[in-house]
């Protein structure tokens, strides 16, 4: 099963996030645009384990509860997904925002990568933290630049199954 330890913003900020994702996918053919099931995060790592495994990354995540994270948004990322992707197999068009790698960021990386399940996407120095904003199957729009953030959001840690496009449908409060 894949599993996720994610950062998510606060309800506003959410809020923002979700009518943003629509604005740029809505009537482009959406594979996955925000929402309730596909709530916005930073992934910190997502892996492949066995159910009863979930539970050691409940547990390293507890120690986190609570905590806030500060997330520097940088800029506005749209890139073609090639077929056979292992979160959109039948490829697609990604959009979303990308956010710096900082020390606090890569620590948390790092120590969820020593957990030793086997990792799902980039990972280690390939690792790119960012918000996925949508998944379209025709090119997205753009929209205007005054909607996309930038500067420092704060965000708290969660985990939970990872849904379709990596999506977090049942993430633990």
């Amino acid at each position: 099963m894949a599993y996720g330890v994610v950062l998510r913003p606060d309800a506003q900020t959410s809020r923002s996030l979700v009518e943003l994702s629509h604005a740029i996918g809505d009537g482009h053919e959406p594979l996955m645009l925000l929402g309730e099931d596909a709530p916005p995060h930073v992934s910190v790592l997502h892996v492949d384990c066995a159910e009863d495994q979930a539970a050691a990354i409940v547990a390293a995540t507890a120690a986190h509860r609570g905590r806030t994270f500060p997330v520097k948004i940088i800029g506005l990322l749209y890139s073609v997904v090639p077929p056979g992707d292992h979160y959109v197999p039948t490829g697609g068009y990604y959009f979303g925002l990308e956010v710096i790698r900082s020390p606090v960021l890569d620590a948390l990386h790092q120590q969820f990568l020593s957990l030793g399940h086997q990792p799902l996407g980039l990972v280690g120095e390939d690792y790119r933290p960012h918000i996925t904003l949508g998944m379209t199957a025709a090119p997205p729009s753009r929209p205007p630049l005054s909607k996309v953030p930038t500067g420092v959001v704060h965000v708290t840690m969660t985990s939970g199954p990872v849904g379709p496009f990596g999506t977090f449908p049942h993430l633990l409060d």
